[in-house]
């Protein structure tokens, strides 16, 4: 019988497996531990992968390079996280020849650009997931995805925001008149329920994304950006991301399996 192939992302706070077996492909997902050759076992374990029945471990992400070259006579291949950002992008999107722009939003925001040559690491912001965990944490306790998403649907931003109706008295360009102006400049105004901060949280880090994303865009010359990453599993940051690269012209694709690219970057 064949073996198969695993790919491993060490994430801060999420650990991504993919194995590959001829055509069939599988994702699963970990609390990220301290990357060792003891947790890379138990993965294995979890996943109920025998380490015999293996050819390759493609490895990225975290300290990935504190793992040896071979493990067990299995060859463990390490990727850079740029080229594992770039690989699973592209195995993942639409057929295209045309250079494209990666979007990974996980803890944080990676900005890559993909060629027909190479995978470039053209910038960034810290928000990201991590930022909406941590904030929601610390503003009103609660750090669970489903709860802060479920929250934020139904907040509403303009109980935190100065939006551009509150300041200006015409246009900005062609920004909706609903866009923020101050992020959370009215905390001292009104008295927001947890509702309208998750969607404050959100919002200020969607924005965040998206003018990094579209500066970077424009800056390599692109229109195609391929999103991934755990982050737009959140409904508002992933609408306010499509609303915002169509207001620039951008073509976008949330690519299915997307939480799973980078890891699979290293198949």
């Amino acid at each position: 019988m064949s073996k198969i192939s695993i790919g491993i992302d060490f994430g801060i706070t999420n650990t991504d497996l993919v194995v590959a077996h001829h055509d069939q492909v599988s994702y699963s997902t970990f609390p990220s531990e301290k990357v060792s050759v003891s947790y890379l076992k138990k993965i294995l374990y979890q996943a109920n992968l025998n380490i015999s029945d293996i050819e390759t471990i493609g490895v990225t992400g975290g300290r990935h390079a504190d793992l040896p070259n071979e493990i067990d006579n299995v060859l463990v291949a390490h990727f850079n996280e740029v080229d594992a950002i770039g690989r699973g992008a592209k195995a993942l999107k639409k057929d295209s020849n045309n250079n494209f722009l990666v979007v990974s939003c996980g803890s944080g925001t990676a900005c890559v650009l993909g060629t027909k040559e190479s995978f470039i690491h053209v910038g960034g912001t810290g928000l990201g997931g991590g930022t909406i965990r941590g904030l929601c944490k610390l503003l009103f306790n609660e750090d669970d995805p489903e709860r802060i998403n479920t929250l934020s649907l139904d907040g509403d931003i303009t109980k935190v925001d100065h939006i551009l109706s509150d300041v200006v008295s015409g246009p900005i360009g062609n920004l909706p008149e609903n866009t923020s102006a101050v992020n959370f400049g009215k905390g001292s105004l009104f008295a927001p329920n947890n509702a309208d901060l998750a969607a404050g949280v959100i919002n200020m880090v969607a924005q965040t994304v998206l003018r990094t994303a579209v500066m970077n865009s424009i800056s390599c010359g692109v229109s195609e950006v391929i999103v991934i990453g755990r982050t737009p599993n959140y409904s508002l940051l992933s609408n306010i991301l499509k609303e915002g690269f169509h207001l620039y012209n951008l073509n976008c694709e949330f690519v299915e399996n997307g939480e799973y690219a980078i890891c699979l970057g290293t198949i």
